[in-house]
C-alpha cells in the first residue's frame, strides 16, 4: 500500500467492491451488481478491475458500493477503460462530485496510510541491526 503526491492510495490487496448500472441515457434503471476489485483509491475516483467488459459511455452512470475500514461507501459515476490485459479490464471511475463522500473517503485514505506507515516503520525496525545492541551493556570493570 502506497500513497501517493495527490492522496490516491495503491493497495497491497485489492478491496472488493459492487458494482450496477443505475442509470442509462437519461432513464433509471437498477441491474443486479457484479463484483469487481478496487486497485487504488483516491477522493475523487479510483481504479478497479474486471474481467467484465463494460460500456464507457458518458450516459451511463454507475452505483459502487465498497468497504473502507468498516465504513460502506455508496457513490455514483462514470468510468473510463485504462487498459486490457487478456480476460482482465483495468477502469478508471470518476465520482460523482459529493463533498461529504469525498471528505470521509479522504479520511480513510489518510487513516489507511498512516496505518500503514506506523506498520512499516515497525516492520523496518524489527530488521534494523543496531536494535540488537542497544539492550547490551558491558562493563569494563577491572
Amino acid at each position: 500500500m502506497t500513497i501517493g503526491k495527490r492522496s490516491k492510495l495503491t493497495l497491497t490487496s485489492p478491496l472488493e467492491g459492487k458494482l450496477t448500472i443505475v442509470q442509462m441515457y437519461a432513464r433509471n434503471i437498477h441491474t443486479k451488481y457484479a463484483m469487481i476489485d478496487i486497485l487504488e483509491l483516491e477522493k475523487s475516483q479510483f481504479t478497479f478491475e474486471s474481467s467484465l467488459i463494460l460500456p464507457t459511455d458518458n450516459e451511463i452512470i454507475y452505483g459502487f458500493e465498497f468497504i473502507v475500514a468498516n465504513r460502506t461507501f455508496h457513490c455514483e459515476g462514470c468510468i473510463d477503460l485504462v487498459s486490457k490485459n487478456k480476460d482482465i479490464y483495468l477502469y478508471k471511475a470518476a465520482i460523482q462530485p459529493n463533498n461529504y463522500v469525498e471528505f470521509e473517503l479522504l479520511y480513510e485514505i489518510n487513516q489507511l496510510a498512516t496505518l500503514h506507515n506506523k506498520e512499516f516503520a515497525r516492520l523496518t525496525k524489527s530488521y534494523d541491526t543496531d536494535r540488537y545492541y542497544d539492550d547490551v551493556i558491558v562493563n569494563y570493570m577491572c
